[in-house]
């Protein structure tokens, strides 16, 4: 069963996680308000990731967002996780992104 929360987009974006105090470079590939899908780098793939993980999403706005966020499933290289923590301004960019995506897709929305 799906519990969605507004719109999903895919995206490749940067995404660093940092696990054990190391940053690994990766890309963000599916994005909604509640969390997102990332491609794990080479160095992230024998890590598991902690019940909360840091991380930093670049939307190309200026400054990265700061994020925390729960594993939820994990295929081969590819991690969910669901957002558990993020700063009010940084959850409302990521609304107001794929506010902008949505009417694209779909300019009678």
């Amino acid at each position: 069963m799906e519990r969605r929360i507004g719109p999903r987009v895919m995206v490749d974006y940067p995404l660093t996680a940092i696990v054990d105090g190391h940053r690994h470079q990766c890309r963000a590939v599916d994005l909604s308000v509640s969390g997102l899908v990332f491609q794990r780098s080479k160095t992230l793939m024998s890590r598991e990731l902690s019940q909360v993980t840091a991380f930093e999403l670049d939307l190309g706005a200026g400054r990265p967002i700061r994020l925390r966020g729960r594993p939820v499933w994990s295929q081969e290289a590819l991690q969910a996780i669901r957002f558990v923590a993020m700063n009010d301004a940084d959850r409302l960019t990521i609304a107001e992104y794929l506010d902008r995506k949505a009417v694209l897709r779909d300019p009678m929305h």
